[in-house]
């Protein structure tokens, strides 16, 4: 490799770090934060020009703005599994609103406030933190809030999910309110997710120019997949007219490649992206690996058979059967957990978990299968005779 090419390599990797990252925080990895900061030159005309993403440059963290062309519900935080975890975390927020970098606080003070909060917006739910599910979810907002640099723990003696008098305490980093981003328009007016996502092309017709670019290359980047039906007739009509400009920008600032099929396009890489986490280190991401892969057989034998659209329509009985044959041949692979679950929950976790990532859409007799199963596989090998870690997964026999 030639030291151009190192060093191509290496600001290849520095996009895709902002792409795969919420942001790149100075003091955590000063030497990142001063690479990307020296090579912003280099691909700040793709971020601005193909993505049209709002890139924050400042003396404590370099962040870009991914906000997607179509939201997904794998695009939330995949911590946090109630609603309640994301109305902590925007009060939690309002609290560090005006605490300066360095500023100490302590847990007491902080719940005292997110339950006052919450009584003065006459929410719907009030944290009752007798409860262990509402103390589990402010600790996994916490966590999260840790994870991406909000807040440090300073002192934690005794954990809030063991004991709700737990007293622990924390120092703000000074960024939180760079956490959201910034609206053009007054979004209290406003009433659809669409809503929120277009705010920035308030008054932009978003089928030509700039607009249709930016949503391409955002449904590439900020997607697992596009699906054509999530496209306009535009967006689909710049990917047909400018296919080999985009696989050039791509050759040129990524390491992924262009794939596009009839019902969908998608970004190929050669490792794991993390952005999007899948497959993850949770055990039910290899049970779903394993089957898609069952699915391809079916269809490779010819069992069922494809449609031109390349969706496969089932019945809900037949896709749930197909759930059943995974486990009874897999079953002994499996953690505790899921081989001990009752099989009409493995079946609504597995069909859960597919409906999130966009794998299938439940119709009202049958499911949707989409063509993105034949990127995401997994099988068990002959003679393995280990529990089910073959892609990561992560086992907790306690459960």
């Amino acid at each position: 490799m030639d030291s151009k090419t190192k060093e191509m390599d290496g600001k290849t990797k520095e996009l895709e770090y902002l792409l795969n990252n919420y942001w790149c925080i100075k003091d955590n990895n000063p030497n990142l934060y001063y690479s990307i900061k020296n090579n912003l030159d280099y691909y700040k005309n793709f971020i601005q020009n193909k993505l049209g993403s709002r890139l924050i440059v400042n003396d404590r963290f370099i962040k870009l703005e991914k906000i997607p062309a179509c939201p997904k519900a794998y695009m939330g935080i995949n911590a946090f599994k109630d609603k309640i975890e994301y109305v902590m975390l925007f009060i939690i927020l309002l609290f560090l609103e005006d605490k300066p970098k360095l500023e100490q606080f302590i847990l007491s003070d902080l719940i005292e406030y997110i339950t006052n909060t919450a009584i003065s917006l006459k929410l719907n739910t009030i944290p009752n933190w007798n409860l262990l599910h509402h103390r589990k979810c402010l600790s996994n907002v916490i966590n999260h809030l840790k994870d991406v640099g909000i807040i440090k723990i300073v002192d934690e003696q005794k954990l809030f999910t063991e004991d709700k008098n737990a007293e622990a305490l924390y120092e703000t980093t000074g960024i939180s309110n760079y956490y959201v981003r910034e609206f053009k328009n007054n979004i209290l007016e406003y009433q659809t997710i669409e809503d929120y996502i277009n705010d920035e092309f308030t008054n932009q017709n978003e089928n030509i120019g700039d607009v249709r670019r930016y949503k391409v290359y955002r449904h590439l980047f900020y997607s697992l997949v596009s699906y054509t039906k999530d496209l306009t007739e535009f967006e689909i009509d710049y990917i047909r007219k400018f296919r080999s400009v985009i696989k050039n920008e791509l050759s040129k600032y990524t390491a992924s490649e262009l794939e596009v099929s009839k019902n969908m396009q998608l970004l190929l890489y050669p490792y794991d992206k993390e952005s999007f986490d899948f497959p993850n280190n949770k055990a039910i991401s290899d049970i779903v690996l394993m089957v898609n892969y069952h699915l391809l057989q079916k269809i490779d034998e010819e069992k069922f058979i494809l449609p031109p659209n390349e969706i496969l329509v089932l019945s809900k009985e037949e896709f749930k059967r197909i759930i059943k044959e995974v486990r009874n041949e897999n079953i002994i692979y499996f953690s505790k957990n899921h081989r001990e679950m009752s099989q009409e929950n493995f079946i609504n976790e597995v069909i859960n978990y597919m409906k999130e990532y966009d794998f299938i859409k439940e119709e009202e007799n049958t499911y949707h299968i989409y063509p993105i199963v034949s990127k995401f596989i997994g099988y068990i090998p002959k003679n393995y005779e280990k529990t089910l870690d073959l892609f990561g997964g992560e086992i907790d026999e306690s459960k």
